[in-house]
């Protein structure tokens, strides 16, 4: 499947209103991320300097800590987007204490394409309810981010309050797994401390115009920062990367 067949197949899905579209869009990510899909793709990417300054021209840095690299982005909010996730390591001790807790905008469907991913995650108490884990003190933000056509420039975070969470569980996704998430669950990725992690992530159609952020590190007070998006030399050496990542044999991919 070449880059073009990727952004019709794209444009036709419908919204996932039903246990059989959200099946199939399981099926979909997970089939995308095979191991010849995914280096015939990064190929068809690698030869065209258009398609890697329109993907540079939409893709940072994220202040979560990992590469964020927007495929596929037709600027409908009701549509469906397609990005690669990268954690690369090693990371500064102040990195790996960052909470980074946050739920999201719309629900999503990921397959691990490298590596392990580690994931917490976490709930609201219920209120004069039994916690099943340790609860801890954040503070709360509405994250929005700000927008040049399908750009994300900067990041906007507005204080909500103090909020308790409690930790309910760690999920463990191997290299070739696939999972949903529900855009209201809460949950923390456990930054990687030796190899390479990338996801292939399908989003779906936005279901709120915010998420919320947890932490202890951001002011009681509204606050931003800007993303500053990747030149395509960047862009290329991190695809050839990954390109390499899924070729090398004996990673145990599926074909």
């Amino acid at each position: 499947m070449g880059p073009l067949d990727l952004e019709a197949l794209l444009r036709g899905l419908p919204q996932a209103t039903s246990d059989r579209q959200k099946d199939y869009n399981l099926s979909l990510v997970r089939r995308l991320g095979t191991r010849s899909c995914m280096s015939d793709l990064l190929a068809g990417y690698l030869a065209d300097e258009e398609a890697l300054r329109r993907i540079a021209d939409r893709s940072y840095r994220h202040v979560n800590h990992f590469d964020k690299i927007v495929l596929v982005d037709s600027g409908d909010p009701r549509g469906y987007r397609l990005t690669l996730h990268a954690w690369c390591p090693p990371y500064s001790e102040q990195e790996l204490r960052d909470e980074l807790i946050h739920d999201h905008r719309f629900s999503f469907w990921s397959t691990i394409l490298t590596g392990r991913l580690t994931s917490e995650n976490f709930a609201r108490p219920e209120p004069d309810g039994a916690a099943r884990g340790p609860v801890t003190a954040f503070r709360q933000y509405r994250y929005s981010p700000e927008k040049a056509g399908v750009s994300t420039q900067a990041n906007f975070y507005r204080f909500v309050d103090e909020a308790e969470l409690e930790m309910t569980g760690e999920t463990v996704e191997e290299q070739g797994n696939a999972y949903h998430l529900e855009y209201h669950r809460i949950h923390r990725v456990v930054l990687p401390r030796e190899s390479m992690v990338c996801t292939l992530v399908l989003r779906g159609p936005r279901e709120r115009d915010f998420s919320n952020v947890y932490n202890t590190s951001y002011p009681s007070t509204d606050t931003q920062s800007a993303n500053v998006m990747f030149t395509v030399e960047e862009l290329a050496g991190k695809l050839r990367r990954l390109r390499q990542e899924l070729l090398t044999p004996g990673d145990g991919r599926t074909a």
